[in-house]
């Protein structure tokens, strides 16, 4: 007997019809599940079928099921093969594949809003996940929702996304994150949504999670993204914008030659390469790998939060680390104030975006037009570029250790900073005795 279950994954409702065996091989359906009345906003439906006798698919005359389609494009990664086409109808077709037996095949409506799976009776559960798992990412791929390959945390009450090839590490990566930073959860560890809600990336568990049973209806603020690659050292560094948008584009799933899809893919791409961090982590698979990659994705997003607020008109304390801007500001021990940029001048003391990678707090030595040169007052050598509209904030006032406020920009303070870099050839030596006495 034919039964109609209902659920709701990342927003999204998913209808799915089928005999009562059937969903004996969908447990990791259940948290998702929601009562069928009331308005579907989205519904992507599934029929699932089993090929007795003739296939519906099949070329009349035969004796087995054997689809009639054109092939369009073919996948094939450890032992599973998925076969796209379409029927002389022009109805999307998949044949799901494991290790040569056919599984099943999902007859799509053209805007994959419905589907019919056929399934041989051999590795059924694979035929049903993947079924459903194309109808989601192609019915929402212009709804500002993507269905990733990644493995994803959730750590202080946001998600991070880890992405890669398969074999990179992203399963590894995330386990790493479990054992040694605390308060640490998985989300998902293989295929999460992301969803743009109101100019916010929001990040859903889902039913799909690959060989670790992780099938939690939860949801999260999308805190970062890291890309990552097997190395022998650990390093991190910052993606930029055509960088960031080329990282996504290989995680993402959906069906690029369908302009329907490749828009929608594009808008939701461009978005979070815009507007959420995006990292590139060369690795070991150890405790300090996990660790620099926490500490980094955790500093940039409290910089750009303090920039939002900074922009809304609030002034904000940011603790500062490093030495580069010793002995004006003491990294670790000091904070500084931020506010508006408004009007600068050389001499200043900001927060910018340098060489579309990375925040500092430095001074600027140099103005011509659109372009800004900075140089930490610690730094014996080497300055940073930037445009005008990459300076962030101004820093107004220093707040030591004994939280006491020094203003920056006080004309003793300026006079000393003019000093002090005119004092370049000499610093190594300055700073070494200034080092000697503070410390």
């Amino acid at each position: 007997m034919m039964e109609t279950r209902y659920y709701k994954v990342a927003g999204h409702m998913i209808g799915v019809s089928g005999e009562a065996e059937v969903f004996k091989l969908m447990t990791n359906y259940e948290p998702f599940a929601i009562q069928g009345d009331g308005f579907f906003v989205t519904l992507t439906s599934l029929d699932i079928t089993k090929a007795l006798g003739l296939c519906p698919l099949a070329t009349e005359g035969t004796q087995e099921p054997s689809p009639c389609y054109t092939e369009e494009l073919r996948q094939e990664e450890e032992g599973q093969t998925i076969i796209c086409g379409r029927t002389a109808d022009g109805e999307p077709v998949f044949e799901y594949r494991w290790w040569e037996e056919t599984a099943g095949w999902l007859v799509c409506a053209a805007d994959y809003s419905k589907g019919r799976l056929i399934t041989t009776g051999k590795h059924t559960k694979m035929a049903i996940d993947n079924a459903l798992m194309v109808l989601f990412a192609l019915a929402t791929a212009d709804q500002q929702t993507a269905l990733f390959h990644a493995a994803v945390v959730s750590h202080q009450g946001r998600a991070y996304l880890f992405l890669g090839p398969s074999g990179t590490g992203k399963s590894t990566h995330a386990r790493l994150w479990l054992k040694y930073i605390e308060g640490s959860e998985l989300v998902n560890d293989d295929n999460p949504v992301v969803r743009i809600e109101r100019k916010t990336a929001v990040v859903y568990g889902s039913p799909w999670s690959g060989k670790t049973p992780c099938y939690r209806n939860v949801s999260y603020p999308l805190g970062g993204i890291v890309v990552l690659s097997q190395a022998p050292y650990n390093k991190i560094e910052r993606l930029g914008g055509l960088q960031a948008y080329t990282a996504l584009m290989a995680s993402i799933s959906g069906k690029r030659w369908d302009e329907r899809i490749a828009d929608g893919l594009h808008q939701t791409e461009n978005a979070l390469a815009s507007n959420v961090a995006v990292w590139h982590l060369e690795c070991l698979p150890d405790e300090e790998a996990a660790r620099l990659c926490c500490a980094q994705v955790k500093s940039d997003y409290i910089i750009e939060e303090a920039i939002r607020l900074v922009r809304e008109g609030v002034s904000v304390t940011l603790p500062v680390d490093g030495q580069s801007m010793l002995p004006f500001i003491i990294g670790g021990k000091e904070s500084v104030i931020l506010q508006r940029p408004g009007l600068i001048d050389v001499g200043d003391v900001v927060l910018a975006w340098v060489e579309n990678r990375r925040y500092v707090v430095h001074r600027i030595i140099q103005i011509d037009d659109d372009c800004v040169t900075l140089m930490g007052d610690g730094n014996l050598m080497g300055t940073e570029h930037c445009l005008l509209s990459d300076i962030k904030a101004r820093v107004t006032h220093v707040v030591d250790a004994k939280e006491r406020t020094h203003d920056i920009n006080n004309r003793l303070r300026k006079l000393a900073a003019k000093m002090w870099f005119w004092l370049r050839p000499m610093r190594r030596y300055l700073l070494a005795i200034y080092k000697k006495v503070k410390w």
